[in-house]
């Protein structure tokens, strides 16, 4: 198993956070990635539920050789 760990120096506003966080997902899935491995993103938008509220609607395709 691998565990890294990640430091954020605070303070930080939430926005700020959240581009952090799909930044260091982004590149920890092109680290473990290999040849014909990876995550694309096909579509990454805001959208408004009725019932929940605002949210983001992301669709992704995993592609796995092993």
């Amino acid at each position: 198993m691998l565990i890294k760990e990640y430091r954020i120096c605070m303070p930080l506003t939430v926005e700020e956070y959240k581009l952090g966080q799909l930044y260091m997902i982004a590149k920890h899935s092109h680290e473990q990635s290999e040849k014909g491995d990876g995550v694309e993103v096909v579509c990454n938008e805001p959208c408004e539920h009725p019932k929940y509220g605002k949210g983001q609607r992301t669709e992704k395709r995993i592609y796995l050789s092993r």
